[in-house]
């Protein structure tokens, strides 16, 4: 896959944004930070991305549970 597909499937994911849809972003934004079609600067944007989410997701997950 591409890395503009991933990162579109990315962001589609995070329209929406729940525990499983983050895991979903995290992944495709992790394989996108692998191809070598990405400029030093895309792949950093990519990796800052991933690292937002990762830190998001602990809380997301606690707030999903406490509404439940």
């Amino acid at each position: 896959m591409q890395p503009a597909s991933l990162l579109i499937a990315a962001l589609a994911m995070l329209r929406h944004p729940c525990a499983r849809n983050q895991a979903a972003a995290s992944l495709l934004l992790s394989r996108a930070t692998q191809h070598a079609d990405l400029s030093p600067a895309e792949r950093e944007t990519c990796q800052c991305l991933l690292d937002e989410l990762e830190q998001e997701a602990p809380s997301t997950a606690r707030a999903q549970a406490a509404a439940r």
